[in-house]
């Protein structure tokens, strides 16, 4: 059995992908902590290598009562309040833990609520993409699935809002391609797409006029991603900012992005002057203008 000093473990951990923690059911834990000094089954515990810290796979709840116990002055009780007994693994990256905590409460612990399942899948978007999409604008429901341990009715019902602002995405990045001169051969190609969907949606904007839709991005940007007003409300307590050193993942596909961009991008003709149209060119500038474009051409 391993024991830690529970000022140790970050209780801020991004691997805590609940929406949001159940005070009741932190004060139920915390009162049958202090009757039995011990709980039926051990919090989960790692040391993440990435960042150097402790952090709780499963049993957020359970370490939030034993801190909670720890700050009630009026309850008496003999059990150890500064240190707790763990289950203890390692892993290397801050994805690797959260992973590991995706699933873990499917099958026990408090019931899962509302939007917990949505918070799971966005966590692991942010922190490993490339494990969890097929394309930039597609999620890998198989491994979304079996890593949160989730039906695929709940996915469906839990990714609503994730899929379409993926396909929101898309389509924006087809409209603008679109703009700056790419075939819908060339979009397609880019995007990850069938080029017949490509003409269905660029064919709609042109007959409907289709107002771009705003979303919220999925791009990394080091804090957790924005979540709908209406699972989380702003004087309720949250879990959406946590305290960590980890890095998110990088872009996976940027690279290839701009790769695909050099290709693309339209090579510009160049033109070729006889020596009368070069002299005749020069003659029109001033002295200064005719030295300053001599040495360029001399450069060049």
């Amino acid at each position: 059995m391993n024991t830690i000093a529970l000022s140790k473990i970050n209780l801020q951990a991004p691997t805590q992908l609940r929406l949001m923690e159940n005070q009741a059911h932190i004060e139920e834990l915390a009162h049958a902590y202090a009757d039995r000094g011990s709980f039926h089954e051990l919090p989960w515990v790692a040391l993440v290598k990435e960042t150097n810290e402790y952090v709780p796979i499963d049993g957020f709840h359970r370490l939030m009562a034993v801190e909670w116990l720890h700050n009630q002055k009026d309850i008496q009780t003999d059990a150890n309040t500064e240190a707790v007994a763990i289950r203890y693994s390692e892993f290397d990256t801050m994805a690797e833990a959260i992973i590991a905590a995706a699933g873990v409460n499917a099958t026990h612990g408090l019931k899962r609520q509302k939007g917990d399942i949505q918070n799971a899948i966005r966590t692991l978007l942010e922190y490993n993409r490339i494990d969890f999409m097929l394309t930039p604008y597609k999620l890998n429901k198989k491994a979304i699935m079996e890593t949160v341990k989730c039906s695929s009715r709940a996915y469906e019902k839990e990714t609503r809002v994730i899929r379409s602002e993926l396909e929101a995405h898309r389509n924006i990045t087809m409209f603008n391609l679109h703009e700056e001169g790419l075939s819908q051969r060339e979009i397609a190609q880019r995007i990850g797409c069938d080029q017949k969907t490509v003409s269905n949606i660029l064919r709609e904007e042109k007959t409907h006029g289709t107002d771009v839709p705003q979303i919220n991005s999925l791009e990394p940007k080091g804090e957790s991603i924005a979540h709908d007003a209406e699972v989380a409300k702003d004087d309720e307590p949250s879990v959406f900012t946590h305290s960590t050193t980890a890095t998110v993942a990088e872009d996976p596909w940027a690279e290839f992005e701009k790769e695909d961009r050099k290709k693309s991008k339209p090579k510009t003709q160049k033109e070729s002057l006889s020596d009368d149209e070069l002299t005749k060119l020069l003659s029109g500038l001033s002295p200064r203008q005719r030295t300053l474009a001599i040495n360029y051409l001399t450069d060049f």
